[in-house]
């Protein structure tokens, strides 16, 4: 339950913003979208861990800044997270329930946005490649975020 824990508010950072850009090479995060961004709600996202890769025991911030190109004033936002084969979160979430965890609420204005959250990583938590899907559709069922994080711990 930790590591879903820790999965969830990484990608509630995700989901603040939308489609990702690939990280650097140099990261031991990456976000790559799969979907066409020419239609998505919010673009140009910049991702940053610190520290990179995150540490067992120690906390992880994920800051993340976009352009939110239309209101939103609400949607859903569905996380499948896996551990190798093994799913740890496959859960919906209410997007304006996500942005009030990082001090935002809906609804989410045109323009820029940022925001970030800090987590501890459990200690317990395995080492490997923890992979996650995003998808999400704003309140006309329109595509607002598509994408896949993976994290090496």
């Amino acid at each position: 339950m930790k590591v879903a824990f820790v999965l969830a508010s990484f990608c509630l950072v995700l989901v603040t913003a939308s489609p990702l850009v690939k990280e650097p090479a140099a990261s031991a995060c990456t976000i790559d979208t799969s979907c066409d961004k020419s239609n998505y709600d919010v673009t140009d996202l910049k991702i940053s861990f610190s520290p990179d890769p995150p540490e067992k025991g120690k906390n992880v911030t994920i800051t993340a800044s976009g352009t939110v190109n239309k209101e939103i004033t609400g949607g859903k936002i569905k996380v499948v997270a896996k551990y190798g084969i093994i799913t740890v979160l496959d859960q919906s979430y209410d997007v304006c329930d996500l942005v009030q965890q990082i001090g935002k609420q809906c609804p989410i204005p045109a323009g820029p946005l940022s925001g970030s959250a800090t987590t501890m990583v459990p200690s317990d938590v395995p080492p490997g490649k923890y992979h996650a899907d995003i998808e999400g559709t704003d309140q006309d069922g329109k595509p607002m975020i598509c994408l896949m994080a993976e994290c090496q711990l």
